[in-house]
């Protein structure tokens, strides 16, 4: 075929795009909470949860997460697109990464000599971790599966915007279960979860999302 006959044909084609973001919030949405619902019905809520949103500290278990969850599902969403465009939510992603860096960083300075590792260790790392990237998994599959109709220039950054999107909403989640309220346990353990399905997602999306 010509080249400009295929023009002629692409240039006819006047089939509307797929519309991503509701189906990605639809079975992605729906799968987050079916699996988070089966680890809470298995864990338990803590029960001072409303006194511990009281508290500003502990709050923050819940709002950096979602600083991160939140931006970061707008710019996967913007990178479905393969015309360049400037994609400003991921900027506010990498703020928030760095926020809690930060914090962790000034919390493991002012920790008393001696309880570093204990405070950091807490009682249940492992729980913790295992139950973020398990919450993710399913979500973080049907996402990509959604963003596969999409045209990412950049899959990689596409499947690790969306893996931090995920994992940042299962550990706002899996705080409703966690009553481990030292700042120097949940900015590193619920970090290095939110960081593992990141990773997940981009390994996931250079080939999954690939065109």
């Amino acid at each position: 075929m010509k080249t400009e006959c295929l023009i002629d044909l692409l240039a006819q084609d006047d089939t509307p795009p797929q519309a991503v973001a509701p189906r990605l919030f639809l079975w992605s949405g729906l799968a987050l909470l079916g699996s988070a619902t089966v680890a809470l019905s298995i864990l338990g809520i803590r029960a001072d949860l409303v006194a511990a949103l009281g508290d500003p500290v502990v709050l923050m278990k819940w709002l950096l997460p979602l600083a991160i969850a939140l931006p970061a599902l707008r710019a996967a969403l913007r990178l479905t697109r393969p015309q360049p465009r400037r994609v400003p939510a991921q900027h506010l992603v990498a703020a928030a990464l760095a926020a809690g860096a930060i914090w962790l960083i000034l919390s493991m300075l002012a920790a008393a000599p001696g309880t570093l590792w204990p405070e950091m260790r807490g009682n249940s790392l492992v729980i913790c971790l295992t139950t973020i990237t398990l919450i993710s998994a399913v979500p973080l599959g049907l996402g990509l599966m959604v963003l596969r109709a999409g045209a990412s220039p950049a899959p990689m950054r596409s499947g690790g915007l969306l893996g931090l999107g995920v994992g940042g909403l299962s550990a706002a989640l899996y705080a409703l279960h966690c009553n481990e309220d030292s700042p120097l346990f949940f900015l590193t353990w619920y970090g290095l979860a939110i960081l593992i399905v990141g990773a997940a997602g981009a390994l996931m999306g250079r080939y999954l999302l690939r065109w």
